[in-house]
C-alpha cells in the first residue's frame, strides 16, 4: 500500500471512533462509510466526485450528531436528506427506500379485523410498496 493509501486508512481508522455502530438485520456492525460511496455509484447515476463529497458530508453530520446507534434506513435517510441539499434531486429519488414506515406496519399487524388471514396482509403491502415504486419511477423518468 502506498504511503497515501496508509493516510487514508488512519483517517478512516480515526473517525470510527466518532461514529456510531450501525445495527442490522444482522447484527451490530462497524460504521463503513465507503458503503455510502459504494451504494450511491451503483444505485444512482452520481459521478465519483459527488459521491465523494456526499459521503463527507454524511459522515460530519453523523459526528456531529452524536449518536451511539443507527440503522441503514437512518443511513440512507440522511444520505438522501444531503443529496436533496446539494441539489440531486434525481439521485435522491434513486436512492429513495420503498416501504412502509414503523407505524403503518405495525397498524397493519395490529388491526387485522378486515384482514382474513396472512395472504391478506401480504397483499396488503405489497400493493402499498408497488404503488409507491410506480410513484417514485415516474418521477424519476419525469426528470
Amino acid at each position: 500500500m502506498s504511503v497515501q493509501g496508509d493516510k487514508i486508512e488512519k483517517t478512516n481508522t480515526d473517525l470510527r471512533k466518532f461514529l456510531p455502530l450501525v445495527l442490522t438485520r444482522f447484527g451490530t456492525s462497524i460504521f463503513n462509510p465507503e458503503l455510502i460511496y459504494q451504494s450511491l455509484l451503483k444505485e444512482t447515476k452520481i459521478s465519483k466526485n459527488d459521491a465523494h463529497k456526499i459521503m463527507e458530508h454524511v459522515i460530519r453530520f453523523l459526528i456531529s450528531a452524536n449518536l451511539k446507534i443507527i440503522t441503514a434506513p437512518l443511513i440512507r435517510e440522511v444520505v438522501n436528506v444531503h443529496l436533496l441539499k446539494n441539489g440531486f434531486e434525481r439521485e435522491r429519488l434513486q436512492y429513495t427506500r420503498i416501504g412502509l414506515p414503523y407505524f403503518d406496519l405495525n397498524e397493519i399487524f395490529t388491526n387485522t379485523e378486515n384482514l382474513q388471514n396472512c395472504e391478506d396482509v401480504v397483499s396488503k403491502i405489497l400493493n402499498w410498496v408497488i404503488e409507491e415504486y410506480y410513484a417514485v419511477d415516474k418521477l424519476i423518468e419525469e426528470r
